[in-house]
């Protein structure tokens, strides 16, 4: 009995074991750095890189755990990744998945047609979600990204993917940070440069009417000496004011062509030699420890109540007479 049901439970876990797909697990080590753009305070500063805050770390963690960030991922997925991800990680699911088709088959209903295009949708962004694990270091800017795919060559492009993604949304992100300064320094600026243009047309009209010549700026005539200080003044004044907003909007626009990538890859993702999970011997052992307990069980049970007299114990409670003597064994 315990033989028969060890290959039973050997025969069931064959098949099973051969339906579970090994795992491939690829793994990238970043670092993030502090945005140069928030470092930058003068054109000849020195800037130094340096890794970013534990908020900031936590923060981007956070980012790339988001449902708009795994879309944007999903969108660049190739198409056989994303076949990938429709496969469960859980045994049971990929079980379910593979013996699908054929109780659709026993119950006469047809196939799913195939689809042209793999859309987005919430089941597939929570199924990516969990083939992906983002966990980092704050205190030393270090975030790493492990990804787990059925296909060996797919979990390398599945972490890249991840990294690609947050270099370009972090690229984005580090601009946005000066371009509202950027926007309204602009807006004063073009405000200040009309100022000035038309101040200038102001008293170049009043030269022209009293046929003051361009280059001078002085006359005799008190009166007109006056009003002609007056204009000069605010072409002066408009100068001013448009030259030093000037410098301002040109250093903003020096540090948003300085923001460079500050994520730095330390340790790139590598293509697995061999698989990070292999669940096909753990099956066949369960298969057959579970046949062999499955024989054992009745035995075991069947000899504990079928009252076999063995011990002097079972003597005793059998018929509560004490033993006063033993018969030696006769060879």
């Amino acid at each position: 009995m315990v033989l028969l049901s060890t290959l039973l439970g050997l025969g069931i876990a064959l098949p099973i074991s051969f339906m579970i797909q090994p795992q491939y697990s690829s793994t990238a080590t970043t670092q993030l750095e502090t945005p140069r753009a928030q470092m930058i305070s003068k054109v000849t500063e020195e800037i130094a890189a340096r890794t970013g805050d534990k908020n900031y770390i936590t923060a981007a963690i956070e980012r790339m755990n988001s449902t708009a960030f795994r879309t944007e991922v999903f969108k660049i997925l190739p198409v056989k990744l994303q076949k990938d991800l429709e496969t469960p990680l859980e045994i049971s699911g990929q079980l379910k998945k593979k013996l699908k088709p054929y109780f659709r088959k026993l119950l006469n209903k047809d196939s799913a047609p195939p689809r042209e295009k793999i859309s987005i949708t919430p089941e597939r962004l929570n199924m990516l979600q969990k083939r992906v694990l983002v966990t980092g270091i704050p205190s030393k800017g270090i975030i790493q990204i492990t990804g787990t795919c059925f296909a060996q060559e797919m979990a390398t492009v599945l972490v890249q993917s991840y990294i690609d993604i947050w270099v370009a949304l972090n690229m984005e992100t580090n601009k946005s940070l000066i371009r509202h300064e950027l926007g309204f320094t602009r807006t004063q600026r073009d405000e200040y440069f009309k100022q000035l243009k038309e101040a200038e047309k102001e008293l170049r009209f009043f030269k022209q009417k009293f046929e003051i010549p361009p280059a001078l700026s002085s006359v005799t005539d008190m009166e007109l000496q006056s009003q002609l200080d007056v204009l000069q003044n605010k072409v002066s004044n408009a100068k001013e004011r448009y030259k030093k907003i000037d410098d301002i909007y040109l250093d903003l626009v020096r540090k948003e062509k300085a923001v460079v990538n500050n994520i730095k890859v330390i340790n790139p993702p590598q293509s697995p030699l061999e698989p990070s999970r292999n669940m096909r011997i753990p099956i066949i052992l369960i298969g057959i420890l579970l046949g062999a307990a499955t024989g054992i069980a009745p035995i075991l049970l069947l000899d504990y109540y079928r009252g076999t007299i063995r011990h002097n114990n079972d003597v005793t409670n059998a018929i509560n007479i004490p033993i006063i003597g033993k018969l030696p064994t006769i060879k």
